[in-house]
């Protein structure tokens, strides 16, 4: 028996989120995951394999750099391999071999998120900089999440980047953290952008982080998230250049045609605009 860690990347359009649901549920990535991994005789079930995974993405949310971990005795598994019985928009792409001890949650010391937004004309960048240095720290993110009760909203937001994409209409926010509440990455964007744009204002940023306001943020949609990063000090990935080579052809497919796609509407737009 050996402990592998197995590095994902998927598109979660077409996923209610990551976590496996009953069986009459909604799809997810980690039900295709398991579905892929008992075909090939991997692993038997969660429990038996000791399963762990990193995070636990929303519907819709992206990954680059998700981890699970598992224990199989089957001494011929590759990222190729699984992807073999994967969907196009879940893959494979490195592994790693840990102790048997090594947790994919537990043992990760930090997340990375990154963010595409489409800002405003008027997004004052400067204002939204100063704002995210006030959340910088340990923190009680009640007021920028959504949580279990039996869960603490005490994390360490680690770092906030906000830099202008090169000449593409985006603003790109990256957030580090050692972990994060659920829909806490979006939230924080929601509350950045109002700020940015003028709604709100430091205080208030403040005045949500010390719990001296408490105040519903809706989350900034799911589409622009991407787990980009968990780290594991000492933990070594391995990546399978073939898994690498055949995952990159088919996003470039997919980056053609929703470039076609991304034209298309944009002259329809520019037609239909009163």
């Amino acid at each position: 028996m050996e402990r592998i860690a197995l590095k994902l990347g998927y598109l979660g359009t077409n996923y209610h989120g990551f976590q496996i649901q009953p069986p009459s549920g909604p799809r997810t990535i980690e039900g295709d995951l398991f579905e892929a991994l008992k075909k090939l005789d991997i692993i038997e079930g969660r429990t038996a394999a000791n399963y762990s995974a990193a995070g636990r993405t929303d519907k819709g949310v992206h990954a680059l750099a998700q981890v699970v971990s598992f224990d199989t005795s089957n001494t011929h598994v590759t990222p190729r391999m699984i992807n073999s019985m994967l969907p196009d928009d879940i893959w494979a792409y490195a592994q790693a071999k840990p102790d048997l001890k090594f947790d994919a949650r537990r043992d990760a010391v930090s997340r990375e998120y990154r963010y595409f937004l489409v800002p405003p004309t008027d997004l004052d960048l400067t204002s939204m900089r100063k704002a995210a240095e006030l959340l910088i720290g340990v923190h009680d993110f009640s007021n920028f999440s959504y949580r279990d009760e039996t869960e603490s909203p005490i994390r360490e937001l680690k770092r906030i980047t906000i830099a202008t994409k090169k000449g593409r209409p985006f603003v790109v926010i990256d957030i580090e953290a050692n972990s994060f509440l659920r829909k806490m990455v979006r939230k924080i964007v929601s509350a950045l952008r109002m700020v940015g744009t003028g709604m709100r204002d430091l205080t208030w940023i403040e005045a949500l982080r010390d719990l001296r306001l408490t105040e519903g943020i809706g989350p900034a949609p799911a589409a622009g998230l991407i787990l980009k990063n968990v780290s594991y000090p000492g933990t070594e990935f391995e990546e399978d250049s073939y898994a690498k080579l055949r995952i990159h052809e088919r996003l470039k497919a997919d980056l053609d045609f929703h470039a076609t796609l991304t034209e298309v509407l944009d002259d329809m737009t520019n037609t239909l605009k009163v």
